[in-house]
């Protein structure tokens, strides 16, 4: 069985920068050494002593819940990333396994994390398209993604209409009479994923009434939520924008209270939407407007299908698209 010694040797490093690397803990260790560390431990099949006991197991009965993580915050502070892990937990307990949940930040951390626990499962939380087919290549055991927009048609994936969402809120900005509006997000980070889809219904809806989405009026933010400036930032759009939707409730609540310092108004001087509909919307002042998913439904989805699958080894794959609905409550003026 491959060791620690083994991989220090081939990557030309001593035994506790390889034990750093491989328990996640790369602060002292430059990128490229951790990188070929990974791969060294990759491509040789490498099991740390500490998951013995699993493998040893005929049946571990652990499910894995991977979620993407490039090391900024805490993702669990996400009301979004709360209310389907303690969904996902509560299912994968009634079934009598044990879930594990590993942050991960690339392909290789996937590959080591499901080997390393002789995991029976794997859910995925995040944007994983772009290495979809490695992880099916190289991980044989039944795996579930979350709101993927991946073309490869041997996955199964849980997500929404993300497109719908989009229409939905430009159509209800419309019907109220606002046609100057802005669309704030994350990053975009994957072509064709969940954002790109919510700003494509969005823009479409727009341009078929005669009010297109300029493209300076599109802000795609590396940290929306923690931005402590955000609200200061937007203030140069009022008042020719009357209205900004917003592609997560959590962002929305943090720019409404970020508002209130200017003594700009929710929704008398500025009108907002969100999507997510967390149990915070309806009680925020003003209560939020905005797109509803089933966070609970997903969950509960998603933990369906991969025991359909460690259930029945022939299972085909499969592709669940749940609705959203938008929920009207007081971040809208009506401007009609």
């Amino acid at each position: 069985m491959i060791t620690l010694k083994d991989i220090a040797e081939e990557a030309g490093v001593s035994i506790m920068t390889v034990s750093r690397v491989m328990n996640g803990n790369t602060t002292k260790v430059s990128e490229k050494t951790a990188v070929k560390i990974k791969e060294i431990a990759a491509k040789r099949g490498y099991v740390p002593n500490s998951s013995a006991r699993a493998l040893a197991a005929k049946s571990s009965r652990l499910i894995a819940l991977l979620m993407l993580y490039h090391g900024e915050g805490n993702p669990l502070e996400d009301s979004y990333h709360a209310i389907f892990l303690g969904e996902i937990t509560r299912y994968v307990q009634e079934k009598g396994y044990f879930l594990i949940l590993r942050y991960v930040s690339d392909y290789k951390d996937v590959t080591y994390s499901l080997r390393s626990w002789n995991v029976e499962g794997a859910i995925f939380v995040g944007g994983f398209d772009s290495v979809m087919r490695e992880i099916l290549g190289a991980n044989k055991i039944p795996l579930v993604f979350t709101d993927s927009y991946s073309p490869l048609n041997q996955i199964t994936n849980v997500g929404i209409d993300d497109y719908k969402g989009g229409r939905l809120a430009a159509e209800y900005f419309i019907k109220k009479g606002h046609t100057s509006l802005a669309f704030i997000s994350p990053e975009i980070t994957q072509k064709n994923g969940v954002v790109e889809q919510r700003l494509r219904g969005f823009q479409e809806v727009l341009a078929a009434h005669g009010c297109p989405l300029k493209k300076e009026l599109i802000f795609p933010l590396r940290d929306p939520v923690n931005d402590p400036s955000l609200a200061l930032k937007l203030k140069p759009l009022l008042p020719k924008v009357t209205g900004l939707f917003v592609t997560a409730d959590q962002i929305a609540f943090s720019l409404i209270e970020g508002f209130k310092k200017y003594d700009i108004r929710v929704p008398e001087d500025i009108s907002v939407i969100g999507f997510d509909d967390f149990p915070l919307s309806r009680q925020i002042t003003p209560p939020l407007t905005t797109i509803r998913q089933d966070i609970i439904e997903k969950a509960k989805s998603a933990t369906s299908l991969l025991f359909q699958q460690l259930e029945d080894k022939d299972a085909s794959p499969r592709q669940i698209s749940l609705d959203v609905e938008l929920v009207e409550r007081a971040s809208v003026k009506n401007l009609i």
